[in-house]
């Protein structure tokens, strides 16, 4: 399910939140898994770790249910719902694992496992490490922004949310959402073009060099991997077309990389958070569940 994509179907939601506040448990289930696996994707890209991630797509998910009575249909109950997505983002309790800067990632990426060579054929061996090591580099970069940045660049640069609905949810002017974003891939891609060999091939970062060193080190084995091979699809897949063309052609490099990343599914069975959210006393007090 991916809430901002051209089929969405608002009827769908205000259905289900009908239901549920009239004591549906199937229905809030439902509603759940409708957002769920947005929200914990916007949640990755914002720090990193997937039980981080997942905490706060549990908390979030806690907030929507016992809500639900409050939603009064004065705007989309999309815009409702991921208003207060963004605002319990913005303001949760930092993790230990955002405390990163530009400064300190280009001294690790200058530094370590730079004289480590992999043959041609050890590259093809290795493509899913690579690509794992790839991809939490790229979530590295994003963490070197505030989280005010970060959150603008995962709504308009990485899942490509148009300016007045992504300003929406920020409860802010579409010219000012345009301008942070802006600012954002301005410091985000300024970074890359000096430090990723990928974007530019004079610099000495290569993520098989580095995937090398961490495979020597113990740090990437086959189980860090296993969620690349299963990814069924990527964040590209799921959300619209760029924008705007000349974004695409002066962008698309950069942004690829994030696109092109998978769109994961939560560490635990989903099933698993539903029976948890559904059979907390309060909840099920609050709608009558039965």
């Amino acid at each position: 399910m991916y809430p901002f994509a051209a089929d969405y179907n608002e009827q769908d939601d205000l259905t289900l939140v009908a239901q549920a506040c009239g004591g549906s448990r199937e229905a809030a289930g439902q509603l759940v898994r409708r957002h769920q696996r947005f929200i914990y994707n916007i949640a990755l890209k914002l720090v990193r770790e997937p039980n981080d991630a997942a905490d706060l797509t549990q908390e979030v998910l806690v907030k929507m249910v016992t809500k639900l009575s409050q939603y009064e249909a004065k705007s989309s109950f999309r815009t409702w719902l991921y208003r207060i997505v963004m605002n319990h983002f913005l303001s949760a309790q930092r993790r230990q694992s955002e405390t990163i800067s530009f400064e300190d990632l280009g001294a690790f990426n200058d530094n370590v496992h730079n004289d480590e060579e992999m043959t041609a054929g050890e590259q093809d061996t290795y493509r899913d490490h690579i690509v794992t090591v790839r991809n939490k580099c790229m979530a590295s970069t994003l963490l070197c922004l505030s989280r005010e940045q970060r959150i603008v660049l995962i709504l308009g640069g990485v899942f490509n949310l148009r300016s007045p609905i992504a300003a929406q949810l920020l409860d802010m002017t579409p010219e000012n959402f345009r301008k942070q974003l802006s600012r954002a891939k301005h410091d985000l891609f300024q970074f890359m073009d000096d430090k990723c060999g990928l974007i530019d091939p004079a610099n000495p970062c290569r993520c098989h060099k580095k995937t090398k060193g961490f495979i020597k080190e113990g740090k990437v084995d086959a189980e860090t991997v296993r969620f690349t091979r299963e990814a069924r699809e990527s964040i590209g897949s799921v959300v619209a077309g760029k924008n705007e063309e000349l974004d695409q052609l002066m962008e698309g490099k950069y942004l690829r990389l994030f696109t092109g990343q998978p769109y994961a599914e939560m560490p635990e069975e989903e099933d698993s958070l539903i029976r948890f959210l559904l059979m907390d006393k309060d909840i099920q007090n609050l709608f009558g569940l039965n």
